[in-house]
């Protein structure tokens, strides 16, 4: 499963890159630059999901030790 997080993580860092890369300075209020945002944006939840999805992993085994205990 953490594979799986890191890569979808990794995947996300990518699109947030590529689209801040595309943002174009001089026209900053353009129609493409709205879409760009908007996949910035998408591209943070993204992280922030996956950032949640691994600290349940993470409670998860703590869980596990405590109850084996």
């Amino acid at each position: 499963m953490k594979i799986i997080i890191y890569t979808v993580s990794l995947l996300a860092l990518s699109i947030i890159v590529f689209n801040l890369a595309q943002i174009d300075l001089e026209n900053f209020f353009s129609a493409q630059n709205f879409n760009s945002v908007i996949l910035i944006v998408a591209g943070l939840s993204c992280l922030i999901i996956m950032r949640i999805m691994l600290l349940n992993e993470k409670i998860k085994k703590i869980r596990n030790k405590s109850e084996e205990a």
